[in-house]
């Protein structure tokens, strides 16, 4: 009894009204069993109101639900017995009542209904065309397709503008999608992966691409036919970008095959999604470049080439939808080119052998009125670095001063740097005055220059002049940085001067500059070197001593960096921070760390294959005891990897790795094959990769054109 009035008492207080009806039906005088009975459901009534009044929820009439449930039976009879005209009128029917019905979850009609509706009208589009059907049946019928595509049931949808298409009817299927597009939740999630599509535009990485189920890629390509038929490509380029979906060469191929009946439409179409995924990539700066630096090879340049040529045409072609530089953008073109992308073409076309390509492109640039800026000069200074060509370089610094460019700290770097690789340190000091009478930066940037002329000085073994270098900085505001102690600890290192490395890491204590991955490997490597067997243990102890917690992160980077020293000490270094990771379960390696080492393995031949087998067995086996797999981009490493090891059996490895693919269950993707064909290829083993094109077809895979161009070179050898 005192329950029920503290829980009355309580409730007073906050809805006085109810608990006043609430006391006339509470009675002290009813039997004790009967209050039991009865308290429970006068509290659950008093819930029930309260949560009415606090959401005022509408009262419902009974004839009113009781229309709706005998409205959903009806449905679900249809369905039953296959009767798509009775089940659609029902359900809009149906849809009629809900706007009389309180917009909540169980007024609405249950998913499974509405797929099992959906899987009906499916298959019915499927078996006949629904021209016979009456205007008021065929709009409850586009009605419903399109809410079933916004539960993601979108089979209907799709099929329903296939027939459109037939029928000539571009603006029924641009006012459906639009329709969609109007109930489509803003966050719709999907299970779908990530598309990446190895097609024509050999994109072998992951992309910015937007996960997306691959229905809505269908209804996009019928959006995107309806707009060709229409003859609106801006539109469907609006669309394309806004959508952020790069839709699959096999939903593009399966679209063209059904308009083959129809040859205008289908060139047309076709038109249409080359340059559509072109102006995808134009649209995504990061992404074009990361796809161009993928083909700068001489093998690829063919391809890197037509790429040019394709965005080219898009910018001076006789149909113009990109502009050169974002200056001339208008509302008609709305895509411009990125300085990185012309950047990303002049660094591909050099690193692929083809200077006729590179200096093509300046006049290019001319031609469509873009003047290059210090940053694409600098990227060619940078590219030329990267070669190592000090001539071109000068040549190209030369021409930079003559079109009135100022070169900045960056170039400055650039230039020097190729000079003291192409051993002209005279002319590397020399452009380096020239950069402290001429340039004042800041700490961060001007940095990058000192940094590399003190990488220059040790590589020359110039140490006093490196020493008086560092002791200048203080009078010119700028202090050490940690690419500064770095390259200081190296140089030491390979001159086994551990004296002066200790010096080195008093000095970034003294500065309070703490240590970074670089900097403890640098000392583990050193401290290899003069056989110290608890080098892993002392260097855990020093990055702690600093205040750094090592975690995972840390960890795999240091074992990547030691696996790059390709040295078997180096290795046990390895194997002993692995056991240390295993130790603590915050620390527990993940699959890059194990990656790391295997792909070091794979790398090369400084451990005798013999015991190289044995250490890739025993991580399979520590994979496996903590339940981690390898996933497909995994695969992909390890495969190049063994593939452009210099061991002559690395290529039995990477078809070992396939076998292991295949028992794991994973597919051998557009860009598995690429990798082993071009690996084979580049070792020249005809015979295996002829066995692994007739693989392939086994497997019922379909060659993207450029995996095509591949397989047709193996087999005319």
């Amino acid at each position: 009894m005192l329950k029920h009035i503290s829980t009355l008492s309580l409730l007073e207080s906050v809805v006085p009204s109810l608990v006043c009806r609430a006391r006339a039906f509470s009675k002290p005088a009813f039997a004790s069993q009967r209050k039991i009975q009865d308290e429970p459901l006068l509290h659950a009534k008093i819930r029930d109101q309260i949560m009415a009044q606090n959401h005022k929820r509408r009262i419902v009439p009974d004839a009113l639900k009781e229309k709706r449930n005998t409205t959903l039976v009806r449905i679900k009879r249809a369905i039953e017995n296959r009767d798509i005209v009775a089940a659609i009128t029902h359900w809009a029917s149906l849809r009629a009542l809900e706007q009389e019905l309180p917009d909540e979850e169980m007024y609405r009609v249950p998913d499974t209904t509405t797929k099992a509706l959906h899987n009906l009208l499916h298959s019915v589009l499927n078996s006949r065309t629904p021209a016979a059907w009456s205007d008021t049946l065929k709009m409850n019928v586009q009605n419903f397709a399109v809410l079933a595509a916004t539960h993601g049931f979108t089979g209907a949808l799709e099929t329903l503008m296939d027939h459109l298409i037939r029928q000539g009817e571009p603006q029924v299927i641009l006012d459906l999608y639009r329709s969609y597009t109007q109930i489509l939740p803003k966050n719709i999630t999907s299970s779908s992966e990530p598309i990446n599509n190895d097609d024509e535009l050999g994109l072998l990485d992951g992309e910015e691409f937007q996960s997306v189920h691959p229905g809505r890629e269908s209804i996009l390509l019928a959006v995107i036919t309806a707009y060709a038929m229409n003859d609106c490509f801006q539109a469907a380029l609006d669309l394309y970008i806004s959508a952020n979906v790069r839709i699959s060469r096999h939903r593009r191929q399966r679209l063209l095959r059904k308009l083959s009946n129809d040859i205008e439409l289908h060139q047309k179409v076709q038109t249409y999604l080359e340059r559509l995924n072109i102006a995808y990539l134009v649209a995504k700066p990061s992404a074009l470049s990361r796809h161009i630096m993928n083909l700068a090879y001489p093998r690829s340049a063919r391809s890197l080439e037509k790429l040019y040529h394709d965005i080219l045409d898009g910018i001076s072609g006789p149909e113009p939808y990109l502009v050169a530089d974002k200056a001339a953008t208008s509302s008609a073109t709305t895509l411009a080119m990125s300085e990185i992308g012309w950047t990303s073409f002049q660094t591909g076309f050099i690193r692929s052998e083809r200077m006729d390509l590179a200096v093509k492109m300046w006049d290019d640039l001319a031609k469509c009125g873009v003047i290059p800026g210090v940053t694409m000069w600098t990227a060619l200074l940078d590219t030329y670095a990267g070669l190592r060509d000090s001539n071109k370089a000068m040549i190209t610094w030369n021409n930079m001063l003559r079109k009135g460019i100022r070169p900045d700290t960056l170039s400055y770097r650039a230039m020097i740097a190729v000079l003291f690789d192409d051993n002209k340190p005279e002319e590397a000091l020399k452009r380096f005055k020239e950069y402290q009478l001429t340039c004042r930066d800041d700490q961060a940037r001007a940095m990058n220059v000192y940094n590399t002329v003190l990488k220059g000085l040790l590589r020359i073994k110039r140490i006093d002049e490196a020493k008086l270098l560092m002791n200048s900085l203080q009078d010119k505001g700028l202090h050490p940085d940690i690419v500064s102690f770095n390259t200081l600890l190296a140089y030491y290192c390979r001159q086994n001067d551990f004296k002066a490395l200790s010096g080195v890491v008093a000095d970034m204590s003294a500065a309070s500059i703490p240590g970074d991955v670089v900097t403890f490997s640098t000392i583990l490597s050193a401290l290899l070197r003069i056989g110290k067997k608890d080098a892993p243990v002392t260097i855990l102890n020093l990055m702690r001593k600093q205040g750094i917690q090592p975690n995972v992160a840390t960890y795999s980077a240091i074992i990547d960096h030691q696996m790059r020293e390709q040295s078997e000490d180096n290795l046990k270094a390895v194997i002993s921070l692995l056991d240390k990771m295993e130790q603590d379960e915050s620390t527990r390696p993940n699959e890059v760390t194990y990656t790391s080492i295997l792909s070091g393995l794979y790398r090369g031949v400084w451990v005798p294959r013999e015991k190289a087998d044995l250490v890739r067995k025993d991580l399979v086996a520590r994979m496996r005891r903590f339940q981690i797999a390898f996933r497909l981009p995994t695969y992909h490493i390890l495969i190049r990897a063994a593939l452009e090891s210099p061991d002559p059996k690395g290529y039995l490895d990477a078809l070992s790795l396939v076998r292991e693919m295949e028992e794991q269950g994973i597919p051998m993707t557009t860009s598995t094959w690429y990798i082993l064909f071009a690996g084979l290829m580049h070792r020249e083993l005809w015979d295996v990769a002829k066995e692994m094109v007739a693989k392939m077809d086994q497997s019922g895979h379909e060659p993207t054109p450029r995996l095509d161009k591949l397989v047709q070179d193996i087999i005319r050898h």
